[in-house]
């Protein structure tokens, strides 16, 4: 095919077009997220690091200190630190990692993904953390009240066959019951 000068022109101009809409919408997606974070019920905190260690952005409502500029000064509690860098430097090697870490007060779930640039080498780790220390302390009243009303009769009977139906409805439950493996 011969394309001529304006037709490929008119043909850039469109790509130009084209991709300066879809960056647009991208901030404005952005944004939108971002609200999510600050409203969101549950918190949640995403954050992502170089494949040095630098932390290059971090969002949300919890796990990671603001201020860190480094993978070691992104968490404040010692437990979750020394747990949380070692898991890093798994997803830093190309693995997925997910893990629960607990601390003095709080439960959180972790997911860890490798990132890549264009020629497929690891270039970071995105990370995102939900506090699940709610629905653990739910998950954990559900199984008191399973166990104290097992072999019981009348209510106490319903009431166990309740207990026992949130307990198989429960995500935290299955997760949890996955790292135990």
């Amino acid at each position: 095919m011969n394309w001529t000068n304006k037709e490929n022109l008119g043909r850039l101009k469109d790509l130009v077009s084209e991709l300066s809409d879809r960056d647009a919408q991208l901030k404005q997606d952005l944004q939108l997220f971002e609200g999510f974070f600050e409203t969101f019920p549950i918190p949640v905190t995403i954050w992502s690091i170089s494949s040095s260690g630098t932390v290059l952005s971090r969002r949300g409502n919890g796990f990671v200190c603001k201020d860190a500029n480094n993978l070691e000064g992104l968490f404040s509690c010692p437990k979750v630190k020394e747990l949380s860098v070692s898991k890093h430097e798994l997803a830093l090697q190309g693995e997925k990692v997910d893990y629960f870490v607990r601390s003095a007060e709080q439960l959180f779930y972790v997911k860890l993904m490798p990132r890549f640039d264009n020629a497929e080498r690891i270039c970071g780790v995105t990370g995102i953390s939900w506090d699940v220390s709610d629905n653990m302390l739910i998950l954990s009243c559900l199984e008191d009240i399973f166990e104290y009303t097992a072999g019981r009769r009348g209510d106490y009977k319903k009431i166990n066959e309740k207990s026992k139906e949130g307990l198989a409805a429960s995500r935290l439950k299955i997760l949890l019951s996955e790292f135990e493996k």
